[in-house]
């Protein structure tokens, strides 16, 4: 009985030692990202509300038009560092047209503004975190590359402010980001089949 004792005291023991050596490393495995930089929000964030605020900025409403330019299907997932998605988050867009104008009042760019297009958007985020918006390839303007602004909102309150680019701005004339780590912030176009554009872009909080 006594050597049937010390045989299970033997088993437990080793079971715990292993699960000893094992917990670390479990630990350590547990997927960590990097944050996703903050960035400039810049000059030009809206400061009239729009009627039309949605996901779909190539068509208004009350309008029958297209946008000008070439569509952009921006598709994306918000995710904490553990890569665990965050729902019920609202995400903002706003973006020049394919000429570098915004729509703001203080953007002097010359020409008239496409009324088909929305210029900001905005939607909340699934169960699983994704996003998405169908808006169009964001036109470059001196000094800047193309790119779109965006704000992170949780219960009302932003969290991050930031932007997407679409090619490493030239840092001898462009606006630097905020973070070196401009390679979180930047993704690839891929053309489909209909002549349009896509991209996927994870934000990570």
């Amino acid at each position: 009985m006594k050597q049937k004792k010390r045989q299970s005291w033997k088993i437990i023991g080793a079971v715990f030692s292993t699960l000893l050596c094992l917990w670390p490393a479990a630990v350590f495995a547990e997927e960590h990202l990097p944050k996703t930089p903050a960035d400039y929000e810049g000059p030009f964030y809206p400061v009239t509300r729009q009627e039309d605020i949605d996901n779909d900025l190539v068509h208004v409403r009350g309008r029958t038009g297209i946008a000008k330019g070439d569509i952009l299907n921006l598709s994306g997932r918000v995710v904490d560092t553990r890569g665990e998605p965050v729902p019920g988050v609202t995400i903002e867009i706003w973006q020049t047209d394919p000429q570098g104008r915004y729509r703001h009042p203080g953007d002097t760019t010359p020409g008239p503004r496409d009324p088909d297009f929305q210029y900001w958007g905005a939607t909340t985020t699934g169960d699983d975190g994704g996003f998405f918006f169908k808006t169009i390839v964001p036109g470059a303007y001196n000094p800047r590359p193309p790119h779109i602004h965006f704000k992170v909102l949780q219960d009302d309150r932003v969290i991050l402010t930031s932007q997407i680019y679409f090619r490493e701005p030239d840092q001898k004339t462009g606006i630097p980001p905020m973070s070196s780590r401009i390679e979180l912030q930047t993704v690839e176009l891929k053309s489909n089949d209909r002549g349009e554009f896509a991209t996927f872009f994870r934000i990570v909080i």
